[in-house]
């Protein structure tokens, strides 16, 4: 399933992040927003369990959640996401998964991958700023497939079709969550209209 954010305030963040014009402050500053908005509709449907909690006035129904959630970012840019959701829901784990494109290829090698323990109860977000090819996620979650992960989520803030139709082709159960579907991918697989490098965009390396 995909689903595509529909706010205006995700619609005029996402209006700052494509202009050139945007400084890299500004630029983190309406990622962290957009962050937010993916952190709550991915987490949406967290497993409760209710237990008693005294107020100042009477004892009343309250609740804890119950489900482990694991993000995963894919370094370098995928990390501008993890501070939202780590407002959102301080208690998350988080595990790391850095991988590189090829730009012959435009498959992605791997130089990194560090995760906690997965178990039937560990929710699995994996957080992506760009998802154009789709290679890096798809890379990644064929090695979570094999670590037993069996719920995961793909958040992103810019996807494009291509992106999108491979995932959904190759794992169907996989729930996807963006911010903005964009028109197609170019020659050199970069994402149209796009935002420019996201990663260079984040750490103000643009040259």
């Amino acid at each position: 399933m995909i689903k595509v954010l529909e706010h205006p305030l995700v619609s005029k963040d996402i209006s700052i992040i494509r202009s050139k014009d945007t400084d890299s402050e500004a630029f983190r500053s309406a990622i962290n927003r957009i962050g937010s908005h993916l952190a709550i509709e991915s987490l949406y449907n967290l497993e409760l369990t209710e237990h008693e909690i005294q107020t100042p006035l009477e004892s009343t129904i309250g609740y804890q959640i119950n489900t482990k959630v694991l993000v995963i970012p894919i370094l370098r840019a995928g990390l501008a996401l993890l501070p939202a959701f780590q407002s959102i829901y301080p208690d998350l784990l988080v595990g790391y998964a850095a991988l590189k494109r090829n730009e012959k290829t435009f498959e992605c090698d791997e130089y990194y991958y560090s995760i906690p323990k997965i178990d039937n109860n560990t929710l699995v977000v994996i957080l992506e700023i760009m998802l154009a090819t789709g290679a890096s996620i798809n890379t990644l979650l064929s090695k979570l497939e094999i670590e037993g992960a069996s719920r995961i989520k793909v958040v992103a803030v810019v996807s494009a079709p291509e992106g999108l139709e491979r995932i959904a082709s190759n794992y169907p159960d996989v729930e996807i969550i963006t911010a903005t579907v964009d028109r197609e991918l170019n020659s050199k697989k970069y994402i149209l209209p796009g935002l420019g490098d996201a990663g260079d965009r984040i750490n103000n390396t643009v040259e």
